[in-house]
């Protein structure tokens, strides 16, 4: 029966898990008011509480493998390249003498595009104007707070059908 509850509820099988936290909180609650579980006074309040937090634990799992770059990497990209560039020429001078000035250049301009990527990704809203070679993201405030959004649409829908 919970599967069948489970294939007919029209969601991926990867939020499946939303759906079976939805019947644990609706076998709470009720369990509850037939007096099935008692506890002091803030048990459902407690027990719910910690529903919500298993299922905020389990949303956040697809966004752990998500694999985003942490921001102290991005800046430690930017201050390595940046200290590449500029101990460079002295590195290159013993062995390329005086064209380790054209060199110099020629590593800045191939370096430039690690170096814009990651002040991009430093600030990816544009807000603080730190790269102004145009590669920062148009993030769209918009879709975010939708994609935000779609886990809580979905935890009502798991307790319109239940299989018990």
């Amino acid at each position: 029966r919970e599967y069948d509850t489970l294939v007919g509820v029209a969601l991926p099988p990867s939020r499946w898990y939303l759906v079976v936290l939805g019947w644990v909180t609706s076998r709470l609650a009720a369990a509850r008011a037939k007096g099935v579980l008692t506890g002091g006074a803030g048990f459902e309040q407690v027990a719910l509480g910690k529903c919500c937090d298993l299922r905020a634990a389990c949303m956040s799992i697809p966004d752990e493998l998500a694999a985003r770059m942490p921001l102290a990497y991005v800046h430690f990209t930017h201050c390595l390249v940046d200290i590449l560039l500029l101990i460079a020429p002295f590195g290159l001078y013993p062995h390329l003498g005086i064209f380790a000035i054209p060199m110099t250049g020629v590593i800045s301009l191939f370096y430039r595009g690690l170096l814009e990527l990651s002040k991009s990704f430093l600030d990816p809203f544009g807000n603080r104007r730190v790269s102004y070679s145009g590669l920062s993201a148009d993030i769209s405030i918009d879709c975010l707070i939708g994609e935000s959004n779609a886990g809580s649409l979905v935890w009502p829908q798991g307790a319109r059908r239940l299989p018990f």
